[in-house]
């Protein structure tokens, strides 16, 4: 086999989802941004017909390790095995696959897959998204339809995993619409981002959007918010009033307290929940001071805009 088509390797951004969480399921444009940490995705040929997967964490831990028969992929039959991460991979090279005929010509023989992570597995920054992003990268398939069909969501996440700015995000009709926008707070040195230490489940964080409660009303403003950060985001104490409004009306639509009120109540900043909430990051607002709150409490995972943000 020719040795400069043996080995390829693809790369996907992770994400923050700063507006619409929820929403965005149901025709309202939401505001995210890629991020500098990426998850990679690289393959070997091999001269036999194994395929081996291999999945490390940010720390090189290795996390995942499954090998298989190519005949496995191909075949029409169901898949079990007691390890439902390797039922899902196996799910999703198979749509894949039924995406593009063509991919079964793209894997050739066995290969060695080696995924690695710039962030770790359990922030919610994007691992299905990415995987997803990946595959379709490698086997030349539609990500969107394979997101859809395998996970389901929004897929402002797939979006963000290719971009390399911020965007708004709409799924409107069940149709992927992006636009890319140049978005580089003045105030973004009193941004920050924080790991609240519990990984959240995006599935069950989805089924607490109660559709009826979005009002026209609301839509409507929901649907003005990414402008609202953007026009905000030269000046700290519209930011904060903005960040303020957003969680409120969020918190009405699914009957959760915001996470200032529920974890913080006497931090002197903003905080915004990002994605689903209940855990995850959070972004927040403050200075020294305000990092340190944080840090003090705990909550040791820290992220700086600049640091992490994808873009100018």
């Amino acid at each position: 086999m020719n040795k400069e088509i043996s080995k390829k390797k693809y790369s996907a951004h992770g994400k923050f989802l700063i507006t619409g969480e929820y929403a965005v399921l149901d025709n309202v444009p939401a505001l995210a941004i890629p991020l500098k940490l990426n998850q990679y995705l690289e393959i070997s040929a091999r001269n036999d017909d194994k395929i081996s997967w291999k999945s490390y964490d940010y720390d090189n831990n290795l996390w995942f390790d499954t090998i298989i028969n190519l005949e496995t992929l191909k075949s029409d039959a169901a898949f079990e095995s007691e390890n439902h991460i390797t039922v899902k991979l196996i799910e999703v090279l198979r749509t894949a696959m039924l995406l593009n005929p063509k991919a079964i010509q793209i894997i050739g023989n066995g290969f060695d897959a080696i995924m690695t992570l710039d962030f770790n597995r359990k922030f919610g920054m994007g691992t299905s998204s990415t995987l997803i992003s990946l595959v379709a990268q490698w086997l030349e398939c539609d990500a969107y339809a394979l997101q859809f069909t395998c996970f389901g969501g929004s897929g402002y996440d797939i979006a963000c995993a290719t971009a390399n700015s911020a965007l708004v995000y709409n799924y409107k009709d069940s149709n992927p619409q992006v636009q890319l926008i140049d978005w580089s707070p003045a105030v973004k040195e009193s941004i920050f981002f924080v790991y609240l230490n519990r990984k959240q489940d995006s599935r069950d964080s989805i089924a607490r959007f109660e559709k009826s409660l979005l009002t026209d009303d609301l839509r409507k403003e929901l649907s003005d918010m990414p402008h609202r950060f953007i026009n905000a985001s030269n000046n700290l104490s519209d930011f904060n009033e903005v960040i303020l409004r957003h969680e409120n009306i969020i918190s009405s639509l699914i009957g959760l307290e915001p996470v200032q009120q529920k974890l913080f109540l006497d931090y002197t900043g903003a905080i915004k929940s990002l994605g689903g909430w209940g855990g995850d990051f959070i972004m927040c607002t403050g200075g020294l001071v305000e990092r340190d709150y944080f840090k003090s409490g705990g909550y040791e995972v820290v992220l700086e805009w600049n640091d992490v943000v994808l873009g100018k």
